[in-house]
Order: C-alpha cells, then structure tokens, then sequence
C-alpha cells in the first residue's frame, strides 16, 4: 500500500472513530456490553464477507491480504484513538455516555495492541506462517469470525452479570 493511501486509511478511520465516539455518548445509559456487543457483530460479518464464497476470487483475496489486513491493523489504533477524542469532545458538551464512550474506546485500544499481535504476524505481515495468499486469507476470515464471536460471548456474559 502506499504512503498516500496509508494517510488516507488512517485520517478516514479516525474520523470514523471521532464521529462514532461523539455519536455514541449522545445515547442515555450506553453500557460497556452493548458496545461490545455491536463490535462482535461487526468483526462477525466481516469475517463472513472476508470467507464468502461468493466472493472468493484470486483478486479478492489478494485485497483481502495485501489492503484490508494492514488497514485492520492500522484500524485498531486510529478508530479507538478517534472515539476517545470524541469522548471527550462529548464530555466538555456534557453528553450522557462520554465516559462509557471514552473508557471503552481506551480498553478496547490496549486489548487490540495485544490481540493483534498474532494477526500481524501471521495475516498482515505474515513472519510465521507460508506467506501465500490463500493461506493467509483464510487465517484472516478466522480472526475475524473468532474476534467476533468471542466479544459477543463476553457482552453476552456481562450482561447476565448486569
């Protein structure tokens, strides 16, 4: 990817992250398992679409691998970054979930740091695996759908406990 797309990736994501923050503290009593929730979701399906069949051509999964990995990567500091920021432009115009928002968004970033460890060094810039597309594609599907599932069980969990 080059450097512009790189910069475009990122100011878009982070925008993204800003606009999602700020919109989301404007929602009365939010709570952490509902915006967990609706993450698991997200990472779900996007590993479906990723894992498609329908969509599965050579040129597909090279995107997959060589664009959409890295952008993931990169994602999960721009967004969160974003969402804080957003937190707190909400928090100075007194929204009533900016600080559900704003601590989320900063745990959310620290576990990615760590979750995506493996990823990185198996789908985005693939160190311990065969570096062929088909492999790491399908590695990327399986994060995904297993990131997905795992948050939704952990709201789901949290929300017993509520």
């Amino acid at each position: 990817m080059s450097k512009r797309s790189f910069w475009w990736v990122i100011g878009i994501q982070f925008v993204a992250g800003l606009f999602a923050g700020y919109g989301l503290s404007s929602i009365p009593e939010l709570r952490t398992y509902k915006l967990l929730n609706l993450a698991g979701i997200l990472y779900a399906f996007s590993g479906v679409l990723v894992l498609s069949e329908m969509l599965a051509t050579d040129g597909w999964k090279d995107f997959c691998v060589r664009k959409l990995a890295p952008s993931i990567v990169w994602g999960h500091t721009a967004i969160p970054v974003g969402a804080i920021l957003g937190g707190v432009i909400a928090a100075i115009m007194h929204k009533p979930s900016s600080l559900a928002v704003g601590l989320f968004s900063f745990a959310f970033w620290g576990y990615s740091l760590l979750a995506l460890l493996p990823f990185e060094k198996i789908v985005a810039f693939p160190q311990f695996v065969k570096r062929d597309v088909e492999t790491r594609w399908r590695w990327l599907g399986f994060f995904l759908v297993l990131g997905g599932v795992g948050a939704q069980l952990v709201a789901a969990v949290m929300d017993l406990r509520q």
